[in-house]
């Protein structure tokens, strides 16, 4: 989970990486000054993430589990996909931060 969690920081450009045990949290900031905050915790693989608007109004936010698998495509770098059985979750960080949940029927 540990190499998990520092590929998805790394992919979607977070600034620092907060861990303790299995759990761990990080932020990502956009030029346009919106943020992703993401949490993490491994014994349930449970993620969770807020985004809000560059005036600290949130847009979104997600609280889901259990996460089965992370996937990430080079085609769109800066995003990652969460997959939940038939649920996924993209994260996006290029060229905006945004969070997509898309059905994988």
């Amino acid at each position: 989970m540990e190499d998990t969690v520092k590929r998805l920081a790394k992919v979607l450009g977070a600034t620092g990486l907060e861990s303790l045990g299995g759990d761990a949290r990080f932020a990502v900031d956009a030029a346009d000054g919106s943020r992703l905050k993401v949490s993490m915790e491994a014994h349930q693989q449970r993620f969770m993430a807020v985004l809000c608007d560059a005036k600290g109004v949130t847009r979104a936010d997600i609280d889901v589990a259990p996460v089965q698998k992370v996937t990430e495509d080079a085609a769109f770098p800066g995003r990652i996909t969460l997959h939940l059985g038939t649920l996924l979750i993209q994260l996006d960080s290029k060229p905006t931060l945004a969070i997509e949940v898309l059905s994988a029927k």
